[in-house]
């Protein structure tokens, strides 16, 4: 069931970016909604990802601190 949210709701991102290249930019009528357009799926596939012990979001941020710290103490020692 997870995957199927997942995949929803990348269907509806990529279906708003088709309409938003092929219709053009929004009015400030349509502005609020396409703003929901894009924050509500998007929204969606961080909670589905951060549902339940180590996520694949999550262990991204994790890799990217590590390569951070590990350029850090290579800095910090070639001196």
């Amino acid at each position: 069931m997870k995957w199927i949210a997942i995949g929803l709701n990348l269907l509806l991102i990529v279906m708003v970016v088709y309409l938003f290249a092929d219709k053009g930019a929004p009015g400030n009528d349509e502005f609020f909604l396409v703003a929901v357009l894009f924050a509500a799926p998007i929204s969606s596939l961080v909670a589905l990802s951060l549902k339940g012990g180590e996520s694949w979001l999550g262990l991204y941020f994790k890799r990217k601190a590590l390569e951070e710290k590990r350029k850090i103490e290579n800095l910090g020692g070639t001196e």
